[in-house]
């Protein structure tokens, strides 16, 4: 008999949730077949079969919460009894009604099934190679994320004619977001549009495991945390047209952010007081530099990191951006990807919000928030000119940068940004 039991994915992780099971007490089993699917505060993934045998007794059903090493269910090997099931704990029991609270709300407000559609697909690690046909679900379906299922609905794209991109050929949000039907004419651009009026009800929203951990990690920063900010405007003329030179050479689509990322590490060069966090004993200098990088996926915020950020080039950190950002929503990055950093960055710029600011993400003791670069008339040398110019707003620990220190790191990161063939040599 072996126990499955919860596992511990990363430093912070206390307790996961199960979000289906693939098969049924009674069922055989094979070795690394996946018997369910669970959710942690940062990635959905399946749990293999470590053995041959038959599923016994379930412990967990499908939206309960397990704290971690807690037992979900056994499977016996051959000539095993399952033990006969004990009846929910008093302590338990308030759980359970919680959550026959939660289905009875999403039953009443007839957003179950839709509830249901949400949940991100498994993992399937026993799939064909891309060249076989696309695996399906069980209703014959092909898999696809729940971002790429919400644009289709909202574009009215049936995703049977869109090919996936992912992993085993799962459909993900670029499938949709690039699917042209066939013998379809080009269209010319549209003016942008107001997002679609919603339906207003009245509904609880359960917490998914990726929300708790946002509202406990921001409680935990602003409460202990004495911020304060430091704000400075950018001229990012130099930097817009090395960019466009730079993705007319290198073929590639680097953005502003990768220049920013690159120069930030490169500061932090110079200012290693900076590339810090606080404890309660002392305050640890790092020895490399991992740039964190506000990611908004469909659940929440996440921060993915670029190790030693300050030893790869641009275009290196484009790439691993753009690859971290896809594995973020869709929920497949490891804890290595998105534990360890010494520095963030939040940029909103894409929205075109021109200057805010961002909560220092502990235990690091400053954040870069990034605005909209735009064109301004300004003053050169007496004669008014068109430049572009950028905010930036640096949040910081006062337990550990002073004013002095955060405006010598802005004045630092000045230097890099505004002269930006210091980032290419």
């Amino acid at each position: 008999m072996a126990d499955i039991i919860m596992p511990k994915m990363g430093d912070a992780m206390t307790e996961g949730k199960v979000v289906r099971w693939y098969k049924k007490s009674g069922d055989a089993v094979k070795k690394g077949e996946p018997l369910l699917e669970i959710e942690t505060d940062k990635v959905n993934l399946d749990l293999e079969a470590e053995q041959d045998g038959t599923l016994g007794n379930v412990a967990a059903e499908a939206g309960q919460m397990v704290e971690v090493g807690g037992v979900l269910a056994t499977i016996l090997g051959e000539g095993e009894k399952a033990a006969p099931r004990q009846e929910p704990s008093a302590e338990a029991a308030p759980a359970r009604r919680a959550i026959d609270k939660k289905d009875s709300i999403k039953k009443s407000t007839g957003d179950y099934a839709e509830a249901i559609d949400m949940k991100a697909p498994r993992i399937d690690r026993t799939a064909a190679a891309s060249s076989e046909p696309v695996p399906q679900d069980a209703g014959g379906r092909k898999r696809s994320s729940p971002l790429a299922r919400k644009m289709a609905r909202e574009m009215g794209v049936s995703l049977e004619q869109v090919q996936g991109s992912g992993p085993s050929g799962r459909i993900v949000a670029n499938d949709v977001k690039n699917f042209k039907p066939a013998g379809a004419a080009p269209q010319k651009a549209k003016a942008p549009s107001l997002p679609p009026i919603q339906t207003l009800e009245t509904k609880e929203i359960p917490l998914t495991a990726m929300r708790r951990t946002i509202a406990k990690r921001l409680a935990e920063s602003t409460g202990p945390i004495p911020h304060f900010y430091l704000t400075a405007d950018y001229d990012v003329t130099n930097l817009l047209s090395l960019r466009e030179q730079l993705n007319e050479i290198e073929g590639i689509k680097t953005s502003v952010n990768d220049f920013i990322v690159r120069a930030a590490a490169l500061a932090l060069r110079h200012h290693p007081n900076v590339n810090a966090s606080w404890g309660d004993e002392a305050i640890t200098q790092h020895g490399e530099i991992h740039i964190g990088i506000a990611v908004s996926t469909p659940e929440g915020l996440i921060t993915p990191v670029v190790r030693n950020a300050d030893q790869k080039s641009v275009t290196d950190i484009s790439n691993e951006v753009r690859s971290l950002a896809d594995k973020a929503k869709n929920r497949k990055l490891t804890p290595n990807d998105y534990q360890g950093s010494t520095f963030t960055i939040s940029n909103l710029g894409a929205w075109g919000i021109e200057q805010f600011t961002a909560i220092i993400n502990p235990p690091n003791v400053a954040i870069l928030a990034i605005g909209a670069a735009s064109a301004q008339a300004v003053v050169v040398d007496r004669q008014v000119v068109i430049r572009d110019r950028m905010k930036v707003t640096m949040s910081c620990d006062h337990r550990v940068v002073d004013g002095a220190l955060g405006a010598e790191y802005l004045r630092t990161l000045r230097s890099y940004i505004e002269q930006p063939v210091r980032l290419v040599i």
